[in-house]
Parts: C-alpha cells; structure tokens; sequence
C-alpha cells in the first residue's frame, strides 16, 4: 500500500530516516566510549526500542511503569523507569516487573526509597536496582549535587532488597539555550556535576557503576565527560522542530510526519485541515524557520498557523494558493514526543510504501 492510499489524520514514520539516526547516536556514543540507554517515551514502540538494541543500546529508558510493562512484556529486559515509584498500587507492579526483568528506578527522597525497600524486602530473592537523580539546574525533580545526595545514597544503600548502582540527572534547561555554545555550557555543567558527585559516593564505597545523563540536546556534549556511563536521549529518533530549532536536528532527518487533508478553503489565503489540538498538541514553541506550529513538507512558506481541536488554519502565500479540498499535505510536528501519544497506530513507510502498520503500544501508559 502507497502511503497516499492512508486516511487522515495519520501519523508516517519514515523508517530510513529513524534507522540513520539510530546508527548515528549509536555511532556517537561508540566513539565516545559511552553506553546508550534511549528514552522510548518519544516513541512508545517496542519495535523501536528492538532496533535501538539490535544497534548497540544496553537497554532503554522510560517515564513511567506503563511503558515498562509494555516493554517487558515485548521482550525487552533491560530498562530504567527515570521516574519516582510512589503509592501501594505502583510498587505492587514494579514489584511484579522486577520477577521478569531487570528493572532499575531513579529516586530524590529516602522516603520513596524507603517504601520499595519494604515491599521487596518481603521476598530475600528478589531485588531491585535503584540510582539517586540529582538537580543540576533544572529544578524539576532531584536531590541537590554533592553532600545532599551522599548523604541520601548512604541511607539508600543500607535498605534491604535494593541494589544500589548509581546516579543520574537531567539537564532540561539546555532546552532554553540561547544556542549551540549555550547547551555545550549545560550539558557539561550537567556532567561534571554528575560525575564529581558519584567521585564522593566512590569514595564512601558506594557503586556507581552507572553515572547517567544526558538528553537529545545535551549527548553530543557531555558524553565527552569522563567518568560519564551513559546518555538518555529520547527526540533523536524522530527529531522535530524543538529539535531543529536548537540546531542539534536537521529538517531533512526528522522522521515523524501527519499526514493531513485539507478539508475547507474559507478564502484565497486560507485553508482548514483536519487535525488540530486533539494531533499537533500545543506543546513546545512555534517553528523556528517561520511557519507557525508546524512545517509543511514541500511548502516552505505556509503557516500552520493556530489550531481549534479538531481544525488546523494554514495562512497561504500566492504560491501555495492553488491548494484546494481533499488535497493532502504532511506536516512536521513542534514537538513528536506529544503527537505520537495521541495515536494508536502509526504507518512505517521506507519509498512511500507502507512497510506495517505499528501499534502505539505505550499509548497512554501514564501510570
């Protein structure tokens, strides 16, 4: 099947693209002499996920228990869920993963640590591998840098049925960087934090065999800091216009597309498609190449200009005004992370042939 037989809105994975950029992070973090541990929030796939094994990824990294469950039950058995486990319900279910996988969790307080030690200290068998996520900068989640988290690997390390490995952070303020030279200052800000404080842990006889950072931003950076185990990055295997805009993704390799129709033409200058908020989301800033909340492949000058939920008004230029009903376009999303999520399935597609249809299996899997 064409890709143009596909009805719309649909989502296009162009699967020659997503394996060059699989090959190329793999290849960078080779070089580097690091591991690779992508996030598959940005994908949701477990057949990705396959294909970023097959090319060398140690494991994967996911938000939240969902998506490992997902992923386990696909076969996948190496994953860090870089997310706090917090609630009965939630350990019950990690406590389950844990038979079936090896399962590590990041925590910031004694507190959460403490409850799943108590769970998994009812079975002396069975463990679970748990990292200390530091605050370096972008005062999400974390325990601050140094003292702080030694203080809390030391109690960490003491509790029955955890296992002990390392740390990790995230630098997501590298998102607001004025520019490339900008993230570079980040991502080994983010680092050096990372690695000087597993250097005290060490010190106290602690493991750190993992010292994880990293994002799509910052992994061509900080994996040049010594002492640095491994990145997460996420985005790269789609890119899309966050990406682009900060300079660390080309246009022409982002992978994710929406194929849409045009469903109105309320005026010379206007046209209406069929998706808006409830497929683009209104996550992330607007193009940075000028066109609005997206980028129309193959006409550079349209607007994507606002959404309603279920409508998209694209601003046209003389050009593009021959443009007309039932005509389809495909367009590069703000952020692909969000779009995805909103699909069920999506269309792999390598020369404009569908290649499978891909169930979203993550989908929704927010708890």
């Amino acid at each position: 099947m064409n890709k143009s037989d596909l009805d719309t809105p649909y989502v296009l994975i162009d699967v020659d693209k997503v394996e060059k950029n699989i090959f190329s992070m793999q290849d960078r973090a080779k070089k580097s002499g690091i591991k690779l541990r992508p996030h598959a929030k940005t994908h949701k796939l477990p057949i990705l996920a396959k294909k970023q094994i097959e090319a060398g990824a140690i494991g994967i990294t996911v938000a939240k228990l969902g998506e490992a469950e997902v992923m386990v039950a696909e076969g996948i058995s190496n994953i860090l869920i870089a997310y706090p486990i917090v609630g009965t319900q939630k350990i019950e279910r990690l406590f389950k993963l844990a038979k079936q996988a090896d399962i590590t969790v990041a925590v910031d307080r004694y507190e959460t640590a403490k409850m799943i030690s108590n769970r998994f200290n009812e079975d002396p068998a069975l463990s679970v591998g748990i990292i200390v996520e530091i605050d370096s900068g972008f005062k999400r989640v974390g325990i601050l840098p140094g003292e702080p988290t030694l203080d809390l690997a030391l109690k960490i390390s003491k509790l029955p049925g955890l296992e002990f490995r390392g740390l990790m952070t995230f630098a997501g303020q590298s998102y607001n960087a004025a520019d490339i030279e900008g993230i570079k200052q980040v991502a080994m800000h983010e680092g050096s934090i990372a690695v000087e404080t597993g250097k005290m842990l060490q010190k106290h006889g602690l493991n750190t065999e993992i010292i994880s950072v990293g994002s799509t931003p910052t992994s061509r950076f900080v994996s040049s800091v010594t002492g640095v185990t491994d990145v997460r990055p996420g985005t790269y295997i789609f890119g899309d216009l966050t990406q682009v805009s900060i300079g660390v993704h080309h246009l022409n390799d982002c992978a994710l597309t929406v194929k849409v129709t045009i469903v109105s033409r309320p005026s010379p200058d206007r046209a209406v498609i069929d998706a808006g908020t409830k497929v683009f989301t209104m996550d992330g800033s607007e193009s940075p190449i000028g066109t609005g909340r997206g980028y129309v492949i193959g006409h550079p000058n349209i607007q994507v200009s606002w959404f309603t939920e279920e409508h998209g008004m694209l601003q046209l230029t003389s050009e593009d005004q021959y443009l007309t009903v039932g005509d389809t376009l495909e367009i590069v999303p703000v952020h692909c992370c969000a779009v995805i999520n909103m699909f069920d399935e999506v269309a792999a597609v390598r020369d404009n042939e569908v290649e499978a249809i891909w169930p979203v299996l993550g989908r929704g899997k927010v708890r």
